[in-house]
C-alpha cells in the first residue's frame, strides 16, 4: 500500500458523507426559518431592500424581539439629531438652565457656526414652553437653553446615557463618541445632535428603554414633562406619523447628517402604548428621505406588533 492510499480513501469517505451534510444543513436552515418570530418576519418584510436598520425591544425585560441589519444596530455611529432632544430637554430643567413655563421665541431660520438649522414645524407657532418645544423639535427653542448650561454638563449626560459605550442589548457592539464642546457655539450644536455627537442605534434603543421604563406614578417633574412632550410629539407634532388608531404612542424623530456627507439620516425612537409600554422601536433609515419616512416605518412595526399579540 502506497503512502497516498489512506488520503484517497478518506477522499472517498469525504465524497459519500457530502450530500449527508448538505441535508443536516438545509433541515436546520428550514428549522431556523420556522422558528422565527412572527414580529421578526413582519419586520424583515417591511423593510426588506430598504437601507434600514431597526430594532424592537421588550420594555419590561429588555429583551430583543426583533432586528433588522444587525450590523448597522452595532457598529453603525451617525449623528442623531433630534431624537436626543427628550434627554437634553430633562438635563435643561433639572439643571435650571429653563423652566416649564419659560417661553422662547422661534426664530426660525437659524445659522450657527456656518450650519443652517432651520425649524421645520407650522410657520405660526411663533413661541415655545417646553413640552411643545419638544413635540414640535424646535431648534431655536433648544439651543437658546443650551447656551445657559455649564461647560461638560450635556457631554456629562450623554456619557451618562450609555452613548460612548456599548448597551448589551446585542453581541459585538461598537460604541459612539462624544466630544468636549469647545465653545457655547459647539454647545448648542451638540445639544440637538448635529454635531459633536455620534452614536449607534443600538445605544439610541438603550437610552429610550430606560425612559420607557420610567414609573409615572414616582416619576419626577422633568420626567413627567418629557414623557408629555413624547406623547405630544406623535399625537400633533413632527413625529405624528408613527401613531396608532386606538394606541398611543410616545417618541420622537430625528435627521441629521455625517460631517462630510451632504445626504441626512432619518431616525424615529419611541415606545408604545405610552403610558405603560410593552415595546421600544428604533428606526434608522441611511441616507433617508427625511424623518418622516422613519416615522411611517415604526408605525407599520408598532402595528404589526398590535397585530401579532
Amino acid at each position: 500500500m502506497t503512502a497516498s492510499t489512506p488520503s484517497i480513501r478518506d477522499a472517498i469517505r469525504a465524497r459519500m458523507w457530502l450530500p449527508l451534510i448538505l441535508v443536516i444543513a438545509l433541515l436546520a436552515s428550514v428549522d431556523a426559518a420556522s422558528t422565527k418570530s412572527p414580529l421578526q418576519s413582519s419586520l424583515d418584510k417591511l423593510v426588506a431592500g430598504q437601507a434600514t436598520a431597526a430594532i424592537v425591544v421588550n420594555a419590561r425585560t429588555g429583551t430583543v424581539l426583533a432586528t433588522h441589519n444587525v450590523p448597522v444596530l452595532t457598529r453603525r455611529v451617525a449623528a442623531p439629531g433630534s431624537v436626543i432632544k427628550p434627554f437634553v430637554l430633562q438635563l435643561l430643567l433639572d439643571s435650571g438652565a429653563i423652566r416649564p413655563q419659560d417661553s422662547i421665541v422661534c426664530r426660525r431660520h437659524l445659522t450657527i457656526a456656518g450650519r443652517s438649522l432651520h425649524c421645520s414645524h407650522p410657520p405660526e407657532l411663533a413661541s415655545f414652553q417646553a413640552a411643545d418645544a419638544l413635540a414640535y423639535s424646535c431648534n431655536s427653542y433648544f439651543v437658546t437653553a443650551a447656551g445657559r448650561l455649564k461647560p461638560g454638563e450635556l457631554e456629562r449626560r450623554f456619557k451618562e446615557l450609555g452613548f460612548t459605550r456599548p448597551s448589551g442589548l446585542l453581541p459585538n457592539e461598537g460604541q459612539g463618541h462624544v466630544d468636549a464642546a469647545k465653545d457655547v457655539a459647539a454647545r448648542q450644536l451638540l445639544s440637538i445632535g448635529v454635531s459633536g455627537i455620534e452614536i449607534t442605534p443600538a445605544e439610541l434603543a438603550a437610552a429610550y428603554l430606560r425612559l420607557a421604563r420610567i414609573d409615572p406614578t414616582s416619576a419626577s417633574p422633568s420626567e413627567k414633562l418629557v414623557l408629555d412632550g413624547l406623547k405630544r410629539a406623535t399625537d400633533y407634532g413632527l413625529a405624528q406619523n408613527a401613531k396608532l388608531e386606538g394606541i398611543s404612542v410616545a417618541g420622537k424623530t430625528g435627521t441629521a447628517s455625517d460631517p462630510a456627507d451632504p445626504h441626512t439620516h432619518a431616525w424615529f425612537a419611541g415606545f408604545a402604548p405610552a403610558d405603560k409600554p410593552e415595546i421600544v422601536v428604533v428606526v434608522f433609515v441611511e441616507r433617508g428621505r427625511g424623518s418622516v419616512e422613519a416615522a411611517n416605518l415604526a408605525h407599520k412595526i408598532f402595528a404589526a406588533y398590535e397585530e401579532q399579540k
